[in-house]
Formats: C-alpha cells, sequence, structure tokens
C-alpha cells in the first residue's frame, strides 16, 4: 500500500469520529429545538388564546363594576346594559375566534360572566348590580378567574420546568458523548500516527544503516526494506545500485591489482639497476653522481612501497587469506618495521623511540603484512615531525581491545609531536585515498593509501586502530592485536572508531 493511501486511511477514522460527535451534537440541538417549539406551539400559542379571552372576561368584569357605581350615581340603567352588552358581544367574538382550544379551567369563570352579564342586562340593569347578590356573585368570579389564570400560570412554568430539564438533559449527553468521541478521535489519531510513523522511519533506518554500511565499502550487505510502496521501491533502487557499486569496486580492484602488478616488474629492475650503479658496476661513481643515484633509489623505493600497498589492499579486500604464523613475535614485528623507517627519520632529523615493557608478545600474525602496518603509521608520524622532534613508539599488554573487547591484547601506540589530526579528516582519515595537508609540518601530500592499508591489515586479524590527538601535542595512533591464537572475527568490530 502507497503512504498516500495509508495516511488518506489514518486520517479517515479520527475525522469519522468527529463527525459521529458533529452528528450527536447536532441531533441534541434538534430535540432541544423541537422541545423549545412543542412548548411554542402548544403552550405558548394556547396561552395566547387563553389570554385574549381573560381579559375579554376581564372587561366584562370592569363594564359591570362601572355599571354598578353609574347606577349609584344616578345613571339610567340603559346605558349600563348596553355597556355591559358590549363587552359580553367581545367575549363571545373572542371565544367564536379562539384558535387554540381553551382548558376548562378557564372557560368555567368566563361562562358564569357570560350568565351574570346576560342576567344583569336582560331587565332592570341597575336593579340587579346594585343587589348584594351580584356584588358578591362579583366577587366570587373576580377570585375564580384570577385563581385560574394563576394556575394557567403555574401550569405554563411546570412545563417550561421540564422542557428546560429535558433540553438540559440533552445537552449533557450530547456534551459527554461529543468529548468522549473527541477523546476516542484524539487517541487515535495519535495511534495511528505512530503506527505511520513507525511504518516509514523503520525501514528508513534500516535503509540508512545499510547505506551507511555501503558508504564504508561494506558492498556485501543486501538494501532491502519493507513499508510503504515508495520506501520499497527506493530499496530496490538502492539495491541496483549498491550492486553497481560492488561491481565498480570490483572493476577498480581488479585494475589497480592489474596496474600494480604491471608496475611493480619495471620498478624493481629499476631498484636493481640504481643499485648496481651505487655499487660502481658501471664505473666509480663521483661525489655528485651518487647522490643523484641515492635521490632516484628512494624515489623508486617509494613507488615501489606505493605499488606494493596498493596490492596488498586489493588481496586483502578481495578476501585473499593472511599468510599466518603461530607463535610470531609481536615485538620482533615492531622493531623490523622501526628499523625499516630508520633511515628516513635520520634524514629528516627525527628520533624514533621504541620501548617494549613487559613480557615478550606472541601472537598469530601474518608479520609481512604487520610489519607494513605498523610501518606506515611510523612512516606518517615521522612525516609530520620536525627536526629534532620525537615519535614514540610503544608496545603494551592489555587487557581490553577496541571498544571493550576482553582478552589478551597488545597495544601498539604511536605518539607524534605534530601539529595534530586536522579536525576536517578526523572521521575519515583511515578511508582510502583521502588525503589532505598538514599545517605546520614537513608532510607531502600523498594518495592517502597507508593508513587506509594499516586498518585493513589489523582488522583483518581481528584488532582495529584508532587515532587521536595526544593531549601533550600531536597525534597518537593505538593499534590492538590478539593474543589469543583463535582471533575474533573482525565483523564483530565498528566501522570506526
Amino acid at each position: 500500500m502507497r503512504l498516500v493511501s495509508r495516511l488518506v486511511l489514518s486520517h479517515a477514522l479520527p475525522v469519522g469520529l468527529m463527525v459521529c460527535a458533529l452528528v450527536v451534537m447536532l441531533g441534541s440541538l434538534a430535540q432541544i429545538s423541537s422541545s423549545l417549539k412543542e412548548v411554542r406551539d402548544a403552550e405558548l400559542g394556547s396561552l395566547n388564546t387563553e389570554e385574549a379571552v381573560h381579559r375579554a372576561a376581564w372587561a366584562v368584569e370592569i363594564a359591570v363594576r362601572h355599571g354598578a357605581v353609574d347606577c349609584e350615581h344616578g345613571r339610567s340603567s340603559e346605558d349600563a346594559a348596553r355597556v355591559i352588552q358590549q363587552r359580553l358581544r367581545d367575549l363571545n367574538a373572542v371565544l367564536e375566534s379562539a384558535e387554540k382550544p381553551v382548558r376548562e379551567i378557564m372557560l368555567e369563570p368566563v361562562r358564569d360572566y357570560q350568565a351574570l352579564a346576560t342576567r344583569v342586562s336582560s331587565g332592570d340593569t341597575c336593579a340587579h348590580l346594585l343587589t348584594t347578590t351580584t356584588r358578591l356573585e362579583r366577587e366570587r368570579l373576580d377570585e375564580k378567574l384570577t385563581d385560574a389564570w394563576i394556575s394557567r400560570m403555574f401550569e405554563l412554568h411546570s412545563a417550561l420546568l421540564r422542557k428546560d430539564e429535558e433540553s438540559g438533559r440533552a445537552a449533557g449527553s450530547a456534551l459527554s458523548s461529543g468529548i468522549v468521541l473527541a477523546l476516542v478521535a484524539c487517541v487515535v489519531a495519535v495511534l495511528l500516527a505512530q503506527r505511520i510513523a513507525r511504518t516509514v522511519t523503520q525501514p528508513l533506518a534500516s535503509l540508512s544503516s545499510s547505506v551507511r554500511s555501503v558508504g564504508r565499502g561494506d558492498f556485501t550487505v543486501t538494501i532491502e526494506a519493507q513499508g510503504p510502496r515508495e520506501v520499497y521501491e527506493l530499496a530496490e533502487e538502492m539495491e541496483v545500485m549498491r550492486r553497481r557499486l560492488a561491481e565498480l569496486e570490483s572493476l577498480k580492484q581488479g585494475f589497480l591489482a592489474s596496474v600494480s602488478h604491471e608496475m611493480r616488474t619495471p620498478l624493481t629492475k629499476i631498484r636493481e639497476a640504481l643499485s648496481l650503479l651505487a655499487d660502481g658496476a658501471g664505473g666509480k661513481l663521483n661525489e655528485r653522481q651518487g647522490r643523484i643515484v641515492q635521490i632516484a633509489q628512494l624515489a623508486c623505493e617509494r613507488e615501489i612501497r606505493t605499488v606494493t600497498t596498493l596490492l596488498d589492499l586489493s588481496r586483502l579486500r578481495a578476501g585473499v587469506p593472511l599468510q599466518r604464523k603461530p607463535g610470531a613475535s609481536v615485538d620482533e614485528v615492531v622493531w623490523s618495521a622501526v628499523r625499516d623507517e630508520d633511515i628516513e627519520a635520520r634524514e629528516r632529523g627525527v628520533t624514533v623511540d621504541v620501548e617494549t615493557p613487559g613480557e615478550a608478545a606472541k601472537a598469530y600474525l601474518d608479520t609481512v603484512l604487520v610489519e607494513r602496518a605498523i610501518a606506515n603509521i611510523v612512516r606518517n608520524a615521522v612525516a609530520v615531525s620536525k627536526k629534532g622532534q620525537h615519535v614514540r613508539v610503544r608496545r603494551d599488554l592489555v587487557p581490553e581491545g577496541p571498544s571493550g573487547l576482553a582478552g589478551t591484547w597488545a597495544q601498539i601506540s604511536v605518539a607524534d609531536q605534530g601539529p595534530g589530526i586536522p579536525p576536517e579528516i578526523r572521521s575519515v582519515i583511515f578511508d582510502a585515498f583521502v588525503t589532505h595537508s598538514v599545517d605546520s609540518s614537513p608532510k607531502r601530500v600523498g594518495i592517502g593509501l597507508g593508513l587506509a592499508l594499516a586498518r585493513e591489515i589489523v582488522r583483518a586479524h581481528g584488532g582495529d586502530i584508532e587515532a587521536s590527538d595526544d593531549p601533550a601535542g600531536g597525534a597518537v595512533f593505538r593499534m590492538w592485536l590478539p593474543l589469543d591464537e583463535a582471533a575474533p572475527s573482525p565483523h564483530a568490530l565498528p566501522a570506526h572508531v
């Protein structure tokens, strides 16, 4: 499944939950609106009609009251009867035009008012109005109409309270449901985001690890990853790239081996010819001619070392087995490597001091290659040193190897008094063909093979090598070689120290 599909699905579920929460809240709002509409249509509509009836009935009461007052002041019964009859007709008209049914509790006093108005206005109005019976009846009807209206107000209030409680319950239910669904949506969104992230980050981390291995020159690792289709396609493309790089590396190593082999034969003949000239086989050389031959010999030896380094590096990377010897003396290898570089050190005015404290160290070594590795480190230290400075070579027996590996190890340290390691090449100093000038030192820029070959040789023996700045000044290279006959696998060691 492609990443976009995963993202769409992962976002659809939280959005669906939020939509459900919105639907619940909208449903509750609809329920509240329906309750309010019910109150408005049923209660308030009926109340408006009853209010009009109440007002009309009360107008009849006012007309009867005013008629009684007028009669007491000597006015005619016809005027009082005419007003009462008009108010009675208005009350009848209101009852006939009522849109909502009037409750019985309101109709009972209204009918009594109709009967009273009809009786007092049909005969001698003043005589009826001024009797004690009429006055008492009016007071009774007045109280009855007021009680009926108060009762209707209480009913309306009770109905509003019920609807308010229903609306409150609906709103509370909607709020709690919405909060629960929102929290669930948030939790689901977080869980899905973490899952989607893992489906992307884990394959990418695996790809990153494989690419770092390829970047360090390990083309045997297989690049593969599971996850979204895009990551899978990227892994396939990177695997194609890895195979192509492996092919190019194989071609490069084959080319270097072939070229180095082809160069080594003529260089060997040139060295022999120069040795014959220096020995006077072609005639005695004067001092100037001898100096020229010596310069040529040094240059020839330097080129032979370069070619030999290329051949050794190619063999090691091609997996050619080491020519190990059991019980080889580490101390003898160290001294032999220092002797090889002693001539050049004396020419530069640099003193190489060697220390091998304790008992002699024996190991299962390819003595030729290990000697070459130590010689390369010493040569590098001599090259960055100035006249009068010292290079210290020391062999110690230690109980821990690189990265804290247990066992018995020979630690060979080479410390110089030069300017130290430039920060820009500290992480790649042991990579092949990495070169950089070192300020404040007489070292010339080479082709960057000596330190690379040293690390390849040491790792092939199950050890490792690291470089750091010496607190006293200069740089120090530490090399570990296992003294156990069954050396640990070099694959267990980190690629970079």
